[in-house]
């Protein structure tokens, strides 16, 4: 079956008057079972999330902690969530769903409710991480780079960049990167660019 019509069996599922449908809907759609990353049935996620009965509360939960788990290793999960930066941050302000959440989080591996709040702030993190794109226009920006000088986002020293950025940011996410650190990370990754007579 399509993606597109796994998402439109599972919208139809939560739109359903039974409240068991509607959780069994909940749990198929969590991506440690589904590959869908519908924008609809996710803003239903979510909404369920805060506003469902306990038992829809807990399936949603358990979808948005394994979400936020595959979208540290997977640009097309980071899309999705990134998407609902709003809703997740409404969800961590609402008492009765942020428990929700964090419960779901322990049971996800993190010893108590303090490590897990750790976990929901670092993955929260990536969220916040540069993309290559951005990386490749501050190094052109840095270095006077235009038009065919100008480094791609595709170039590998700018994916070797992303790499360390996205470590840093989601290993220690209340660490700041400084200016002279990127800098720093670029003479190493894209030494070629630094040859040139104009370069910093």
């Amino acid at each position: 079956m399509s993606k597109a019509r796994d998402a439109d069996r599972l919208l139809k599922a939560l739109g359903d008057s039974g409240y068991d449908i509607r959780c069994a809907a909940l749990r198929d759609a969590c991506p440690c079972r589904s590959h869908v990353r519908d924008p609809g049935l996710w803003r239903e996620i979510f909404d369920r999330a805060l506003n469902g009965g306990m038992r829809e509360r807990d399936r949603a939960a358990h979808a948005i902690g394994t979400l936020m788990e595959k979208a540290e290793r997977s640009d097309e999960w980071r899309e999705v969530l990134a998407r609902h930066t709003g809703d997740l941050d409404a969800l961590m302000q609402d008492s009765r769903a942020s428990r929700v959440l964090l419960g779901q989080m322990k049971r996800h591996g993190h010893a108590h409710r303090g490590a897990a709040r750790q976990g929901f702030r670092r993955r929260r993190a990536v969220l916040d991480l540069s993309t290559p794109a951005q990386i490749a226009a501050w190094v052109n920006t840095h270095l006077g780079l235009e038009g065919r000088d100008a480094v791609p986002a595709s170039d590998p020293g700018i994916a070797r960049m992303w790499n360390w950025l996205s470590h840093r940011v989601t290993r220690q996410p209340g660490r700041s990167t400084k200016e002279d650190e990127l800098l720093a990370k670029a003479r190493r990754y894209l030494p070629h660019l630094f040859q040139r007579p104009s370069a910093a």
